[in-house]
């Protein structure tokens, strides 16, 4: 308090502070300013749509000599593209292929022995495949299947073991 009295018209701004809030003139204001508190509003409206919500199924099922193993996915939407990738020794994806597409609210892609993915990684199996689908809102989905690759004795089957979504 001693600072306050030592500042130049001190005494007066409080005077007429004081004189202020007793006559009610300005009362308001000046108790607010006094506190120095504040409020704040905020209004959240929704616009637009949610995201995908994702693959209502995915599955992966196989011809009748297994030569030909074919990955559905089924949503509300239609993906702008379909793109699947295989999992690599390190961990990764690999890179990602379009071949055998098509696209749809149903959408398949057909893997054979000769699919340049099972080219790519023949010695890789069970051999995880990502299918990735984007929409027009750039949102995705994504799920898993894993396949078998017998290669020997020619018989060039391509045999669906598990999907994850």
């Amino acid at each position: 308090m001693d600072r306050m009295r030592d500042l130049p018209g001190a005494r007066l701004s409080v005077g007429a502070f004081v004189l202020t809030v007793l006559l009610g003139v300005g009362g308001a204001s000046a108790s607010a300013l006094w506190q120095q508190s504040a409020t704040a509003a905020m209004t959240v409206t929704a616009s637009g749509t949610w995201p995908a919500a994702g693959f209502s199924s995915f599955t992966c099922t196989n011809d009748s000599p297994q030569k030909v193993a074919t990955l559905t996915a089924a949503g509300s939407k239609v993906p702008t593209t379909l793109t699947y990738s295989a999992l690599q020794a390190n961990g990764t994806y690999g890179p990602s292929y379009t071949e055998s597409v098509t696209l749809g609210s149903t959408s398949t892609i057909n893997l054979t022995i000769t699919s340049q993915i099972v080219l790519a990684n023949r010695t890789t199996t069970p051999l995880t495949i990502r299918v990735t689908a984007t929409y027009a809102d750039q949102s995705q989905s994504t799920a898993t299947a894993k396949v078998s690759l017998e290669q020997g004795n020619n018989s060039d089957k391509v045999t669906c073991l598990s999907t994850a979504f």
